[in-house]
This record gives C-alpha cells, sequence and structure tokens, in this order.
C-alpha cells in the first residue's frame, strides 16, 4: 500500500509504503515503512527495496537537512541516516498531536515550501497538540511548521479530508 512516492537527493525513489493500512496499533511492530527504491543499473525498474526506518502510518514525508521529515501519527518525525548505509540512524519526535481516530484523516501532502516552511494537510483527525509553550487545535485544512519543529500555522480550513495539495 504505497502511500506517497518522492525522488530523494540521489535521484532514486523513496515510497511510503503501509501495508497495515487501516490499522492503528502503536504498541504493536508493524511492517509499515520509508522505503528507498533505486535503479542502480538504469533500466527503469528498482532493483531492491531498502528499508530506510519502520514508521507507523506514513501518511506523508518531505526531504529536509539531509533526511526526511514523516507524519506518523500522532508524531511528526524527523530521520536521517548519518552513515551511509540507508538505514536512518537519527530518529527524533519534532512535535506531536495528531489525533489518531482514523488513521487515512491525519497529517499528510507534506511539502517543502517556497518560504522555507513545511506545508501539510490534515483531516478531521486534527492536530491537538503544544509547540514552543503554545497550544494549537485545528483540522480539516492546510497548515505550515518550521522544519525543526519549533513553530506551527494554520492557513485555511476546508470541509473534510484532501487528497492532494501542490504549488504552482
Amino acid at each position: 500500500n504505497p502511500v506517497q512516492l518522492g525522488v530523494g537527493p540521489k535521484g532514486r525513489l523513496w515510497v511510503a509504503s503501509w501495508p497495515t493500512y487501516p490499522k492503528w496499533e502503536p504498541l504493536k511492530e508493524m511492517n509499515d515503512a520509508l522505503v528507498i527504491l533505486p535503479d542502480e543499473n538504469r533500466d527503469g525498474k528498482a532493483d531492491k527495496a531498502i528499508i530506510f526506518a519502520k514508521v507507523h502510518n506514513p501518511t506523508g514525508f518531505t526531504f529536509w537537512n539531509g533526511g526526511v521529515i514523516v507524519a506518523s501519527a500522532p508524531d511528526l518525525i524527523f530521520l536521517k541516516d548519518t552513515d551511509g548505509d540507508d538505514k536512518a540512524d537519527i530518529r527524533e519526535v519534532l512535535f506531536t498531536g495528531w489525533g489518531v481516530g482514523d488513521t487515512h484523516a491525519g497529517p499528510s501532502n507534506l511539502r517543502y515550501g517556497f518560504d522555507n516552511w513545511i506545508y501539510g494537510t490534515v483531516g478531521y483527525a486534527r492536530f491537538n497538540g503544544t509547540i514552543s509553550g503554545k497550544q494549537h487545535n485545528f483540522g480539516m485544512g492546510v497548515f505550515r511548521f518550521k522544519s525543526d519543529g519549533s513553530d506551527i500555522e494554520f492557513l485555511h480550513q476546508f470541509n473534510n479530508n484532501t487528497w492532494g495539495m501542490g504549488f504552482n
């Protein structure tokens, strides 16, 4: 169950893989992962699948600072490979507060913005958390956050879940 595809800094295809959809079992080991699919012989087909990191219910990701930011409700996490083995060595929770009542209504569509903020959407699962001492509570709309997790802003309300977002 691929949720999102993206081309990473080395030109390789990455996929948020969610074979356990729609289950939410935060204390149980699951097979959800962020996977790299390299095409080393350039024939247009993936030669292997490299599990970069196990990630519960990955609903979106974007590349930042040599790593990747992943939406994995209730958390937003930063993963980074520091030794070049294509496995995440750093796993840092940037902030928490995404609702887990309905897995397909959580944070998604993460996009690195022109203003150096990360943009995303959330459905009716909502966000209810504290960031830098300030309480935030919003749902069904577009948000943006600083890539270090130090701030978040709710930008626009819509009336349900969304299934895509882009910049033009």
